[in-house]
C-alpha cells in the first residue's frame, strides 16, 4: 500500500506544471526628458488671484503624439489652462510599448504656475 501511495505522490510531483499565459510586457508612456517648453503666460494684462495646480491626462499615439488632452483640474482660468495644454503638448514622448510594440497610452501630467 505505502509502495503504490509513494508512487502515486511521485507520478503527481512528476507532472510538468501547467502553462500559465505570461501577461505581456507593457511600457508605459512617459515624456522625454527636458523636451518640454515652458507655459508662456496667456498675456501681459492678464491677471488671476490665485492658481492652482494644472492636471491632466494626455492621449498618446503610438507615434508620440499628442492626441487629446482631458483636464481634470483646472488652473483657475481658461486662458492658463490652455497655455499649459499648448506648452506640455509640444514635449516630445516615448508611446506606450505592449510586446515590444508601440500602443496608444494615457500619461498624466501637472503643472505649477509660479508668480515670479
Amino acid at each position: 500500500m505505502r509502495h503504490c501511495l509513494f508512487t502515486a505522490c511521485l507520478l503527481v510531483l512528476a507532472q510538468p506544471a501547467p502553462a500559465h499565459a505570461a501577461a505581456p510586457a507593457r511600457i508605459r508612456a512617459s515624456v522625454v526628458a527636458r523636451s518640454c517648453p515652458t507655459p508662456q503666460w496667456p498675456g501681459p494684462h492678464m491677471y488671476i488671484e490665485s492658481l492652482d495646480t494644472f492636471k491632466g491626462a494626455f492621449v498618446i499615439a503610438p507615434d508620440g503624439r499628442v492626441l487629446q488632452v482631458r483636464v481634470e483640474q483646472s488652473v483657475g482660468g481658461r486662458p492658463w489652462d490652455e497655455a499649459v495644454i499648448k506648452a506640455l503638448s509640444a514635449c516630445r514622448f516615448l508611446p506606450g510599448r505592449r510586446d515590444g510594440k508601440p500602443v496608444q497610452d494615457v500619461i498624466k501630467r501637472h503643472y505649477v504656475w509660479t508668480l515670479d
